[in-house]
């Protein structure tokens, strides 16, 4: 599975530089733990007191009670892990994956930098209330430097995780904005031919019907200018942009139009045996074209008889995933990063459009889009949407 970019060694090391971090406050901090845990829940409960007491926090956070109480079991077990150490790159890149999720989910910085910063004042409280009487002086105050450092390298970990993050969407936004132009520039300029190479083979289709072989090369130009047309509007469509227009349909529905309409050959099997009843609110046309998408990339990544695998179901925070698999060689680890990207593509013929137009329609939902490997061998693209429900109507003044 992939995820955003991580934060280099460098400025790991810059960092814990600048902030004065050293193996002096790991120990301090690992020696505190044992005295802290017991006052970790009730940190993680303030936390999210101040979380939602941000007006838009709920939506945000829209997966009910139950969500909430598993963020903050795993809020716990990041306290627990950030004293605990140990305090090197790979405790970094840890962290800068709880940014990601942050980033995933839509968490404003300021929801989760002004919630650290009380909690900087409730571990101060543990200390001058709970363990008073567990250090002099001196010791407690070396141990609030240390915890001070903790959370000023725990930010700049967040903080750097958002940062590239946004490179990463603007770097994505110019490389569209160039398929735009060019699409849009070129876009009507080859369909006028097109139409005229359609034209002609509907006549020269009548003059041949009574020749097999001539037949035979017909069907073949026609095939190739409805990929052609396809390319196109492939392009036109990530240069658009669209807003989704939702509506209410099921999992199954829309994997079972996206079959048809993807032509799934008899040599496939399909397995459909792990899609739920699950109610979607979502664009059906543009979710129809990123479903179509992964399935043409199934069919065509297995020679012979193969499997594609079909998943729908929901979390339990609320969100949902939607899932295609197949029973081919898999992503190639050198391309697996960058494998959403306009113009990268592993199949020699491929125009590297199908997966970044997947990606696009799912960010348009407020979703994610990633891709990795299964265990038994094949390629899988997960969809992850924020939200299954439909918005609640404002009540009315």
């Amino acid at each position: 599975m992939t995820e955003g970019a991580n934060p280099e060694p460098s400025f790991f090391e810059e960092v814990t530089d600048y902030i004065g971090f050293g193996a002096e406050d790991s120990v301090r901090l690992r020696e505190f733990l044992p005295r802290a845990e017991a006052h970790l829940p009730h940190v993680a409960e303030h936390f999210y007191e101040r979380i939602f007491s941000h007006p838009r926090a709920d939506q945000v956070i829209s997966g009910g009670q139950e969500q909430v109480e598993r963020l903050k079991r795993t809020l716990v077990e990041w306290m627990r892990s950030g004293l605990a150490g140990p305090h090197d790159y790979d405790y970094c890149l840890r962290r800068s994956r709880i940014g990601h999720v942050h980033v995933r989910i839509g968490l404003p910085q300021r929801y989760m930098v002004t919630a650290m910063n009380g909690m900087r004042v409730d571990f101060r409280e543990v200390i001058d209330e709970h363990c008073r009487n567990l250090y002099d002086a001196t010791e407690r105050e070396a141990l609030i430097v240390s915890l001070e450092r903790l959370f000023d390298l725990d930010l700049a970990i967040m903080l750097e995780t958002y940062k590239l993050a946004a490179d990463e969407r603007l770097r994505r936004r110019e490389r569209l904005a160039t398929i735009g132009q060019l699409a849009a520039s070129i876009g009507h300029d080859l369909r006028n031919p097109l139409s005229v190479v359609q034209s002609s083979l509907y006549i020269l289709r009548r003059r041949v019907a009574e020749d097999p072989r001539s037949s035979k090369h017909i069907e073949k130009i026609a095939n190739q200018v409805d990929e052609c047309d396809a390319i196109i509007t492939r392009l036109l469509e990530m240069a658009r942009n669209r807003p989704p227009q939702r509506s209410l349909i099921t999992a199954r529905e829309l994997f079972e139009t996206s079959l048809a309409a993807a032509a799934v050959p008899e040599r496939i099997r399909v397995d459909d045996g792990a899609v739920e009843d699950l109610q979607l609110f979502v664009d059906a046309g543009l979710f129809k074209q990123a479903l179509v998408n992964l399935l043409i990339n199934a069919v065509q990544a297995q020679e012979g008889a193969g499997i594609i695998t079909l998943t729908a179901r929901p979390n339990p925070d609320g969100s949902a995933l939607m899932r295609v698999a197949d029973g081919g060689p898999g992503f190639g680890t050198e391309t697996l990063p960058s494998i959403f990207e306009p113009l990268v593509t592993t199949k020699a013929s491929g125009t590297g459009l199908g997966l970044a137009l997947v990606k696009s329609i799912i960010e348009r939902h407020g979703g994610q889009a990633t891709a990795g490997n299964v265990d038994e061998g094949g390629a899988a693209v997960t969809l992850h949407l924020s939200s299954v429900s439909v918005p609640t109507a404002p009540t009315p003044p």
